[in-house]
């Protein structure tokens, strides 16, 4: 018994809750992270990426519940309250994360979009989504910082607005960091004109176009994905909205991912519209028959089969044409541009007509 005195004596009503609960968050500590965790909603698949993310939050979790125990056994061997107050503290900064979480689920389960892309749906965060996310982490935060000043007994200061006043003074001081991205978030989720997992093309001072699909968009930041080299993109939403983008997704408001492609031909006045149609529908024909192949492949398009070759703009020494079509999946459109090209060189060879149009030069001799 002399062992276990101190342990009965520091074990309060409150502090058995404490204890009983932090030993049934810490043995489940992995099914309760899954369940809380909003990935399988969200993402195209669970990635081991995204495993090891899961697996990390499980393992933080644990050390979390760790650090509760060791600082309730300090309590064996000093009568301080301060470190009754800081484990009280600690459960509920705990209590916090996963009461928040839930509510982010049943957030994004409650108002999330359901979209189907390369066939299989999921579900997008939009401007309700982020906004009440936004909402839930500022009351319930609120409210942690509350309960805890109320567990430090800090009534005098709170009555005095002290720390109301520090809280007013270090918004203010750090609003021109957060605010204009904060701003420009809401008016991006809000206008809906870009969505998550839209295909974008983003203009270049250079010339050089950035083709990139759109993993996330939150009120501080969006998430890019470069469909050339796959390289993840970063950048704050206030420096997103300075961007001249275009939106390749047909209908942003669609629940499918259709994305319009465009390519730009100039042929010789010679050849009919007929001729370059021929060229175009053949070669694309071509691709999706190599597409087929693979049955998984060929529903990166969509169901109906869309082409069309019009003539956009007559030049001194060729037209302009413009070969349009349709694909489903965001990480084909690089795949399916650079075969279509392939097969595209090999009609015109068949049909014996260029796309090449070297400009006209009046060369005059001189004696």
């Amino acid at each position: 018994m002399t062992y276990a005195s101190p342990f009965l004596n520091n074990l309060t009503t409150f502090n058995a809750f404490i204890l009983i609960a932090s030993i049934i968050i810490f043995v489940f500590a992995g099914k309760i992270v899954s369940s809380l965790d909003t990935s399988d909603l969200e993402k195209r698949k669970m990635s081991e990426k995204i495993q090891k993310n899961i697996k990390k939050k499980i393992k933080f979790l644990r050390y979390y519940i760790f650090v509760i125990f060791i600082t309730y056994f300090i309590t064996f061997y000093t009568e301080v309250s301060f470190i009754n107050h800081i484990i009280s503290s600690l459960f509920i900064i705990l209590t916090w994360y996963i009461i928040n979480s839930w509510i982010i689920r049943r957030i994004v389960l409650f108002y999330g979009e359901e979209v189907e892309i390369s066939w299989n749906k999921y579900i997008r965060r939009d401007y309700k989504t982020n906004l009440f996310s936004l909402i839930s982490h500022i009351l319930t935060f609120l409210i942690v910082v509350f309960v805890i000043m109320k567990i430090f007994w800090v009534d005098s200061i709170l009555e005095n607005g002290g720390i109301i006043a520090w809280i007013l003074a270090f918004t203010g001081f750090t609003a021109p960091v957060w605010a204009p991205d904060l701003v420009a978030g809401i008016s991006i989720l809000h206008h809906d004109e870009i969505q998550v997992w839209n295909v974008v093309k983003i203009k270049n001072k250079d010339n050089k176009d950035l083709v990139a699909w759109v993993k996330n968009i939150s009120l501080s930041e969006v998430k890019l994905i470069d469909l050339v080299y796959y390289h993840p993109i970063i950048m704050r939403t206030s420096k997103f909205r300075e961007l001249q983008v275009e939106n390749l997704s047909r209908g942003v408001s669609s629940k499918k991912s259709i994305i319009l492609q465009i390519i730009d031909i100039k042929v010789d006045y010679k050849h009919s519209l007929e001729e370059v149609e021929k060229v175009c529908k053949d070669a694309f024909n071509d691709m999706i028959e190599s597409f087929a192949v693979d049955s998984i492949e060929r529903k990166y398009f969509p169901e109906d089969i869309f082409e069309k070759v019009e003539i956009e703009q007559f030049w001194d020494n060729a037209i302009h044409y413009k070969f349009s079509y349709h694909i489903s999946s965001p990480f084909y459109v690089i795949k399916a541009r650079r075969i279509l090209n392939t097969f595209l060189q090999k009609h015109q060879k068949l049909n014996k007509l260029s796309f090449a149009t070297p400009r006209l030069i009046d060369i005059q001799w001189t004696k």
